[in-house]
């Protein structure tokens, strides 16, 4: 199996579980919060910018630049 294969079954696993859990998030679970609430969340520290802004370049490195 090659890397890029690896890499892009992880990030499918990842969006599957993202999925699943906006879905149970709206399907009314107050366990889990929905993905605009996680995300406001995120963007609100400068931490937060800054670790979603290198999870932006590194997929768009691995995915885009080949």
């Amino acid at each position: 199996m090659s890397p890029y294969a690896v890499i892009a079954t992880g990030f499918a696993l990842v969006v599957v579980a993202m999925l699943g859990v906006q879905l149970a998030a709206a399907a009314g679970q107050r366990r889990f919060h929905r993905l605009g609430e996680a995300s406001h969340a995120a963007l609100a520290t400068r931490f937060g910018r800054w670790a979603v802004l290198l999870l932006w370049l590194w997929t768009g490195f691995h995915f885009l630049a080949r």
